[in-house]
């Protein structure tokens, strides 16, 4: 595992437990070897993944059970086959391009020395439609 975890643990969901956010490989640019993994969402729910350079904490967020971790200008993994399913097994993940990094105004390349933080998102139904977000990670890269 890599990165620091912060605003743990996330606020429970229709399941009853937090679901929570893991990074594995290195924080070496070079290698790019970088893969999210969010576990413990609801079983069958579309999620993706969302990434600042600033940590932030807003609680209550509207329409959302969760508490959310970044801050600053955030971007959404919402391209091709990046929004995802936790299916059966309740969880869902991503391989990072680090030469692209989401922001609001375009994708941007990690550099050495830079921290960027993640958090996952998911659609929950706790009782009716809402959604929820996992707890978040700050990755600094070398």
């Amino acid at each position: 595992p890599i990165g620091d975890r912060y605003c743990t643990p996330g606020i429970p969901n229709s399941t009853g437990c937090p679901a929570a956010l893991r990074a594995r490989g290195s924080v070496t640019l070079a290698l790019r070897d970088v893969r999210l993994e969010a576990s413990s969402p609801p079983q069958g729910s579309a999620g993706y993944f969302l990434t600042s350079r600033a940590q932030g904490v807003v609680f209550p967020v509207d329409n959302s059970q969760g508490r959310f971790c970044l801050g600053g200008s955030v971007g959404r993994y919402v391209g091709p086959g990046q929004v995802q399913n936790s299916g059966s097994s309740g969880a869902f993940g991503i391989a990072l391009d680090l030469a692209a990094m989401p922001t609001p105004t375009g994708p941007t390349v990690a550099l050495p020395g830079s921290t960027r933080r993640f958090q996952a998102w998911n659609r929950d139904a706790n009782p009716t439609s809402t959604s929820n977000v996992t707890d978040a990670l700050s990755v600094t890269f070398q």
